[in-house]
């Protein structure tokens, strides 16, 4: 497996103030819960605290291209091309689950739909303060849900076919970085300079439970 790309290609998102929690109801799906309107400035100054963590992000269509417009209230450059799928994204929701390799918390991002585009995951490598003040900073509350099926070569086999499908998953390990300007600022992500065995594996683990292909960090402890 290689590292993922670097390339300079850059998504423009606009973010409002400080929403209120979106009023429509997404469909129920296994990733639906109390979703809140996706405040990206304040998830862009929380994100680079959390070091180490697994990044999903769902392949575009090719005909769904072109880059958000700003508002007044300020843009922010997405600058990775893993990141462009937070661009379609309009609420946030928090979950939590128990699993044979224990407790497992991450957020999943919607679009105006409710259809998942990219998926944030909590490592052993990342700092769970950080990760605690960023869901309490965005007011969110973990929803408890049933955690993934036991492994077999037949469910790997229809979730592969099912993914095939559909939009296809990529999951890579990050570390997301922040630049300000006086006019926007620039959420970026790169490979961390180490990620622990235990990290990696479970990085394997949830790509595996979600059908989604694992890029490689560079270094492994």
């Amino acid at each position: 497996m290689s590292a993922f790309d670097d390339s300079g290609d850059v998504t423009w998102a606009s973010f409002p103030a400080h929403e209120e929690p979106a009023s429509a109801s997404p469909p129920a799906s296994a990733d639906s819960g109390a979703a809140r309107s996706l405040d990206l400035a304040r998830l862009a100054d929380a994100l680079p605290r959390l070091g180490p963590v697994l990044w999903l992000e769902r392949q575009a269509a090719p005909a769904s291209g072109g880059h958000a417009a700003p508002r007044r209230n300020g843009i922010v450059l997405l600058d990775h091309p893993a990141l462009a799928a937070l661009a379609r994204c309009a609420s946030i929701v928090a979950h939590t689950a128990v699993t044979n390799m224990g407790p497992r918390e991450w957020l999943c991002f919607r679009n105006a739909e409710g259809a998942a585009q990219a998926k944030l995951f909590l490592l052993p490598d990342t700092d769970y303060l950080a990760w605690d003040e960023m869901t309490a900073a965005c007011r969110l509350e973990p929803t408890r849900v049933s955690p993934p099926q036991r492994w077999s070569a037949h469910g790997a086999f229809l979730r592969g076919a099912f993914a095939r499908l559909g939009a296809p998953w990529r999951a890579r390990v990050i570390a997301f970085d922040l630049r300000r300007l006086p006019w926007l600022r620039t959420l970026g992500a790169r490979s961390p300079l180490r990620v622990s065995l235990l990290g990696f594996e479970l990085a394997r683990a949830i790509a595996r439970d979600e059908a989604a292909e694992l890029v490689s960090p560079f270094h492994v402890d």
